[in-house]
């Protein structure tokens, strides 16, 4: 008869029994979570928009839309802005879909071909500094009509073709005028018009400004009301942005190219997309460090070494000195209210930005991606805190020189 081992070698023996389980089971939740990951990896979103709360909803806004993480195959939707109706919609595969005439931000310069910078001009956003600074500080070649007719002539420094008209545009488009090499930039309020000028074996590299809507739209309506004031006379800002002559969430709109009609969360989504992926983002408010960012980026040359000298030159020329005279709109008033919520899907693309202005700032240009305690900056925190502000009042604590 063969006897039983002793109590202590039972003990001894189980707990080697139970660990060798815990690790069989270790092993085995790590292999499935590699093969998750894995599996799930080629449809993930830019970590610049999975990286939000709502990431699930967006990224069943990718399937709905067609847009994918891989910027060189975003899908691009051209609606009938009266009767909201899908006039064309371009498929990943498709050649011509306009989004493939944009670099991605973040890949290799002439990694496909040559490239052109591309300014998406927003209204009342520091552009005219902007345009001044690439033509005099950096002796870049850019398009603007300054004489009628227009010809493929400069006139003081500047391509005399008009590229903020749908006219000028088509005119720049059969003249062929990326591929000319007359221009070292183009620069337009129409973001898919303007687009259209590349294609995918001469692209654009896009950046833009983005200004805050509340004050954009302020600037905006106090500018009007200077150049045409028999129509504003009796028109206040409220009135104004509640008529049909105001358009209301301009960018958002622009950039997804419905231009009438109600918009959604899905349009705002895949706003958020095109941002994150095929723009260098720069703020309104902190002109001098997108600037310098620009001038990385880009490679732009000094005039006689002094470009930035230069660049503060302009920068303070261009004050508002409508809304300095009127007053900015005070936060949190009730006329502050109406043009937020009016513009709200602006406003959620404006604090998006604020968010990849700070990630680009590390990404692309070194920049510190902590705060001034050399804590990492939490967006997710950040973004969920109930007063959006904050993360505008975290942002100028670093840049409180830079207005």
């Amino acid at each position: 008869m063969i006897s039983s081992p002793p109590f202590r070698q039972r003990k001894i023996i189980g707990r080697i029994i139970i660990a060798a389980l815990v690790v069989a089971v270790l092993f085995i939740l790590i292999a499935a979570k590699i093969h998750f990951t894995e599996s799930i990896g080629s449809h993930r979103l830019d970590n610049d928009v999975a990286s939000s709360p709502n990431s699930r909803r967006q990224l069943q806004m990718l399937e709905k839309f067609g847009l994918s993480q891989h910027t060189a195959h975003l899908n691009f939707e051209i609606y009938n802005g009266e009767t909201g109706e899908t006039l064309l919609s371009l498929g990943d595969e498709n050649e011509a879909n306009p989004l493939n005439n944009l670099v991605d931000s973040r890949a290799p310069r002439n990694a496909h071909g040559r490239e052109t910078a591309f300014f998406f001009h927003i209204r009342k956003s520091k552009g005219g500094a902007v345009k001044n600074i690439m033509t005099h500080c950096f002796n870049l070649r850019r398009a603007e009509k300054r004489t009628s007719p227009e010809s493929l002539t400069f006139v003081d420094g500047v391509l005399n073709i008009d590229t903020q008209t749908l006219a000028g545009l088509k005119k720049a488009q059969e003249t062929n005028l990326v591929d000319s090499g007359l221009v070292d930039v183009i620069v337009s309020s129409y973001f898919f018009e303007g687009m259209m000028l590349f294609n995918p074996t001469h692209q654009g590299r896009a950046f833009t400004f983005l200004p805050h809507p509340v004050y954009q739209t302020q600037s905006l309506y106090l500018s009007l009301k200077k150049r045409y004031p028999d129509s504003f006379r009796r028109t206040d800002i409220s009135q104004w942005v509640q008529s049909d002559a105001f358009t209301d969430n301009w960018v958002v709109r622009s950039l997804i190219n419905q231009h009438s009609g109600e918009l959604t969360e899905d349009h705002l989504v895949v706003a958020k997309i095109i941002l994150a992926q095929k723009f260098v983002v720069g703020i309104s408010q902190y002109p001098k460090e997108t600037l310098k960012r620009l001038v990385m980026y880009y490679g732009w040359n000094e005039v006689n070494g002094k470009g930035f000298e230069c660049m503060n030159h302009f920068l303070n020329l261009e004050n508002d000195e409508d809304v300095q005279f009127e007053g900015k709109i005070e936060r949190g008033s009730e006329r502050w209210k109406l043009l937020s919520t009016v513009n709200k899907y602006d406003m959620d693309l404006y604090y998006y930005a604020l968010q990849l202005f700070a990630k680009q700032g590390s990404t692309l240009f070194g920049r510190p991606y902590v705060d001034k305690d050399g804590v990492p900056i939490d967006f997710a925190k950040l973004k969920a805190q109930k007063d959006k502000e904050k993360l505008e009042a975290f942002l100028n604590s670093f840049h409180a020189g830079d207005e």
